[in-house]
């Protein structure tokens, strides 16, 4: 077994769910995560059965134990898996999730006779 391999079996964690936002509009659900210490190397975001999973190893330590970062989020069938896309920016983790085109708001014209 590697030197590594032998750190992160012994490594004790703390999980922590950072803060987040959602912000929805006609066209897309966008969720923004206050994610410090983390980048793309460690960091996993997943779609599995209508969960979306975010999970994150940090540096960072908090009473001894490193600090990993685990977030679940419901989504619906308005949502076009798809077209998910996510980026991570000064600790900022961004999901943009587009709704699938049945589920956005039509205008409906009404008729007067």
């Amino acid at each position: 077994m590697s030197e590594n391999n032998k750190t992160e079996q012994t490594m004790e964690y703390i999980d922590f769910a950072p803060p987040s936002d959602v912000i929805e509009n006609d066209h897309v659900i966008r969720l923004a995560m206050d994610m410090p210490g983390v980048s793309n190397d460690n960091l996993s975001v997943d779609l599995d059965d209508g969960i979306l999973k975010v999970t994150a190893d940090t540096s960072l330590d908090r009473n001894g134990k490193r600090v990993r970062y685990k977030r679940s989020f419901q989504v619906t069938d308005q949502i076009d898996a798809n077209k998910i896309t996510a980026k991570v920016c000064s600790g900022v983790l961004e999901v943009v999730m587009p709704k699938a085109e049945a589920a956005k708001v039509r205008k409906i014209q009404v008729a007067v006779e």
